[in-house]
């Protein structure tokens, strides 16, 4: 397999400040572009793997007034409407008319229909429930398998409880939807932090001791010394994750990473690895 083609040329060139500085020619823009996709897409791999776990979503912000419908009378009201397996018994079933709604439980479509006129109704059926807030579309949730209302014994339970059956019906547009912003906000965070970064690189071209002439130089300078940071961060996040430890890793290591390339090069293309000679003034001391 060939190894000096892009992208893999950038990993051979991010694990010495040498190599950092020197490859600041390496990469055209849509490549630049290519690479910061790259850097963010491995921080969301731990992202990923952390929803994948979410059993349950709170739903309660979006159906504010439903939820509202839920006290302990209703739960109270539950209880006695669910026979000892765990099943509703629908006949004669349940209707509670509240200020600003409806709560029933049914099998009658006719009920069904009545009731979902109200401005916001929780309707539950024998095999799923419908949940309605003022200015939301109705959803329709089918009860999972373990679906018991045996096990509803409070307000919060019940919350829970219907949060996790819409969750589970939702589950791929949830976590696609938060992982298409968690990425987004990474991204724009990640493209922030390079380009910030790349202005002060390349600021140092005023001084004749820089070999640092463009932009763009600092902008895949920058790049290559985000490489191995933010593998650090990914390795650490799959160890344990928390996404503020994620970023610092990545932000602290991109810091350090800049000083060691200073170090090693006094961003001087002439600065020898062995002898790290100081250039100040553009006038070499031994």
């Amino acid at each position: 397999m060939k190894t000096d083609v892009f992208p893999l040329t950038y990993f051979k060139k991010i694990w010495t400040p040498r190599r950092i500085f020197d490859n600041r020619h390496q990469l055209n823009w849509f490549q630049l572009l290519f690479v910061l996709f790259f850097l963010t897409s491995i921080l969301m791999v731990p992202v990923s793997l952390n929803f994948l776990k979410m059993d349950t979503y709170p739903i309660e912000e979006s159906y504010p007034d439903a939820f509202e419908l839920i006290d302990e009378s209703v739960v109270i009201a539950f209880k006695e409407v669910a026979n000892e397996k765990g099943e509703w018994i629908t006949e004669p079933g349940l209707n509670l008319v509240k200020d600003n709604g409806v709560v029933s439980v049914t099998e009658s479509d006719a009920n069904i229909e009545e009731n979902l006129k109200a401005e916001n109704a929780l309707v539950f059926s024998e095999t799923e429930f419908y949940l309605k807030n003022k200015g939301v579309p109705i959803s329709t949730v089918r009860y999972t398998k373990d679906f018991n209302p045996n096990q509803i014994n409070s307000v919060e339970d019940m919350k829970e409880t219907i949060s996790r059956q819409w969750f589970f019906q939702n589950r791929i547009y949830v976590i696609g939807s938060l992982l298409l912003l968690v990425f987004s906000i990474l991204f724009v965070s990640t493209l922030v932090i390079v380009l910030g970064s790349a202005v002060f690189l390349y600021l140092t071209k005023k001084n004749s001791f820089s070999s640092i002439k463009t932009y763009k130089e600092s902008v895949n300078l920058i790049l290559n010394a985000l490489g191995i940071p933010s593998l650090l961060a990914l390795l650490s996040s799959l160890i344990q994750f928390d996404i503020v430890v994620m970023l610092t890793i990545q932000s602290v290591g991109l810091a350090l990473m800049v000083l060691l390339v200073f170090y090693a090069t006094r961003f001087n293309d002439t600065v020898s690895v062995k002898n790290n000679r100081e250039v100040v003034g553009g006038k070499k001391h031994g």
